[in-house]
């Protein structure tokens, strides 16, 4: 791993580990300060970076460095502030029309967490509804001045509901986007959030005037293992959020978080997101979750998956067909990975929900190719992968 990306994950394991014991390990003899900048606005970790760097490795820092992370902060903090004022303005609007609505992470997470909307970064905001009011949100979106960047209609938006979990929407000064999400994870990926019964548990976390709702922590620490394990954990902000909200004043219960991750079959999404907040950001855990934890060794082969890709960084696994292995890895259950299949067969990809020239009446017709699609596409690659694992 480069010097660039130790240093990275120093910062993050200091931040995190509130006494250290034992000498600090030395600077990297040369460290690429632009690459290592580069790195943490990536992994949209400035905040975090400006607070633990100067402990981590003190007196060795050029100024030009601080100053460069002082002044993303300072935008970070401006644009936080607008975040948060935005999303008082969208939720209170969304709840005049009955429609009840969760703003997952963003600055919402950020006052749960930590108290303040700027300490951590968010670029956007992620608004999740019921699945029966989006037709509703969407028009209380357009009413506040957004608008929807897909276009679809029709048949074509009825599938996407189904098979997709999210739509983009655009402010009309193109300053500010909002996904509106009616799910945590595509269809095909099993994670069904409505398990949790989550409109009935909502709390509400206050800061500066604004109310916002919030899950409480057990909710929240599973939504974000299925989050993070969605993007194989390529951002180390995503895994800051686990390991923040593990150290909170109210931490969750881990025994009832495992219940609701076994009533959700995500017990190894679950088991992976800690082992990678014990192993990156030094997050200590009692001795018989830790042991529960290290009983997986899917888990643990899963992790070090997840290591590799972070070591790549900047990486977008979004776009690599082997993130469907991991997530098929990622099922502890046959009857799981044998839905999951079968379900990602049946699922459009965000490419092919306009394949012309087929007309609305007929557009159905697309699901029938979908898995020749998949083999013709992706078969090698898939091919390789299964070899290496």
């Amino acid at each position: 791993m480069r010097p660039e990306n130790d240093l990275l994950l120093s910062c993050v394991r200091d931040a995190f580990t509130r006494k250290r014991t034992g000498p600090r390990p030395a600077l990297p003899a040369v460290v690429d300060w632009d690459r290592f900048l580069g790195l943490t606005d990536w992994h949209n970790l400035a905040p975090l970076v400006y607070r633990a760097l100067p402990a981590t490795c003190p007196d060795d820092i050029p100024a030009t460095v601080m100053n460069r992370l002082r002044s993303f902060c300072h935008a970070n903090t401006v644009r936080a502030l607008s975040l948060a004022s935005e999303l008082d303005r969208i939720l209170k609007a969304l709840e005049s029309c009955g429609v009840s609505a969760y703003p997952f992470k963003g600055p919402a997470l950020s006052v749960m967490l930590y108290g303040d909307p700027a300490r951590r970064k968010s670029k956007d905001l992620d608004i999740l509804v019921p699945g029966g009011k989006l037709r509703k949100a969407m028009k209380v979106l357009g009413d506040l001045g957004y608008g929807a960047g897909n276009g679809l209609s029709g048949v074509r938006l009825a599938a996407h509901r189904r098979t997709e979990y999210e739509t983009a929407f655009s402010r009309r000064d193109g300053k500010l986007h909002v996904e509106l999400q009616w799910a945590v994870a595509p269809a095909f990926f099993g994670f069904d959030h409505e398990r949790l019964g989550v409109w009935s548990i909502l709390e509400r976390r206050d800061w500066n005037g604004f109310s916002f709702p919030v899950l409480p922590p057990e909710e929240t620490l599973l939504l974000l293992s299925v989050h993070g394990a969605k993007h194989l954990w390529c951002k180390l902000a995503w895994l800051c959020d686990v390991a923040g909200l593990l150290i909170s004043e109210r931490p969750p219960d881990l025994d009832r978080s495992f219940e609701l991750a076994r009533r959700c079959g995500v017990t190894r999404l679950l088991c992976l997101a800690l082992l990678l907040a014990g192993r990156v950001a030094g997050v200590s855990m009692p001795g018989e979750i830790s042991a529960r934890v290290g009983s997986d060794l899917m888990a643990s082969s899963l992790m070090r998956q997840v290591l590799a890709v972070i070591a790549e960084a900047p990486v977008n696994p979004d776009v690599d067909p082997r993130r469907y292995l991991f997530y098929l890895r990622a099922r502890e259950r046959r009857r799981d990975q044998l839905l999951f299949a079968g379900k990602l067969m049946a699922t459009l990809a965000a490419g092919e929900w306009n394949p012309a020239p087929l007309p609305d009446s007929l557009f159905p017709l697309s699901y029938c190719f979908r898995p020749l699609r998949l083999v013709l596409r992706h078969g090698q690659s898939w091919l390789k992968s299964m070899a290496s694992a």
